[in-house]
């Protein structure tokens, strides 16, 4: 049974499932990295909303949500009843209100999107100074979006999921009941020094993570 499992006997089992996943992890890092390199502004934009629709609301939904206000020009130029209205239909929670963080971004960084966010990418601290600047977003949206264009490498995406991972992994002991900045920053930290000590990326690690709770790799 796993809790008799030494953690290198663990980390053995996770060295293989990366094994298996390099070649689809490689191409998704690779699609990351495209995003910011030969994307547009409006789909660059299109990544900070879907972080925006993500809490509290499963990943593939955020996605169709944005996916569809995108096709639809709504990204662009939709108004807040039309943009809440596709939100709940694609079953993003908290719809008016995120509908709302979209607009409040979309003036704030769109157009010119990647030319604004240009400026945070060469902070000390990108994750937190993109938390503070985008509306709707904490530190875990903040991640979120860097891996996704990506920048993942020095923030990670603590939701349950990699939360979960992590305490099997025993990188730390139980899951906090609240996950203040402090907390987070000190997750942070030890999951860092956990993926360079086996020799994988943060960004890696999530991915196989994430497949290890879901069976995907996704976004």
């Amino acid at each position: 049974m796993q809790k008799n499992k030494t953690p290198s006997d663990l980390v053995t089992e996770l060295r293989e499932t990366y094994k298996n996943l390099a070649p689809a992890i490689a191409g998704r890092l690779a699609e990351f990295s495209a995003l910011w390199e030969r994307g547009s502004d409006l789909e660059v934009f299109r990544e900070m909303c879907f972080c925006v629709c993500t809490p509290q609301t499963k990943a593939h939904r955020g996605w169709s949500a944005v996916c569809e206000l995108f096709d639809r020009q709504l990204l662009a130029g939709g108004g807040g009843p039309q943009i809440a209205e596709v939100l709940r239909e694609a079953g993003v929670r908290f719809h008016n209100h995120k509908a709302q963080y979209i607009l409040k971004n979309r003036q704030a960084f769109y157009p010119g999107t990647k030319e604004r966010l240009r400026g945070f990418l060469v902070l000390e601290d990108p994750q937190f100074s993109l938390c503070e600047a985008v509306a709707g977003w904490g530190l875990k949206e903040a991640a979120h979006f860097l891996r996704n264009i990506g920048f993942g490498d020095g923030a990670c995406i603590l939701d349950r999921h990699i939360l979960r991972q992590l305490e099997r992994y025993r990188v730390i002991p139980g899951i906090p009941k609240v996950l203040s900045k402090t907390v987070y920053q000190e997750i942070d930290a030890k999951m860092k020094a956990f993926a360079k000590t086996w020799g994988f990326s943060v960004s890696a690690l999530d991915l196989v993570f994430w497949y290890e709770e879901t069976g995907e790799i996704f976004k």
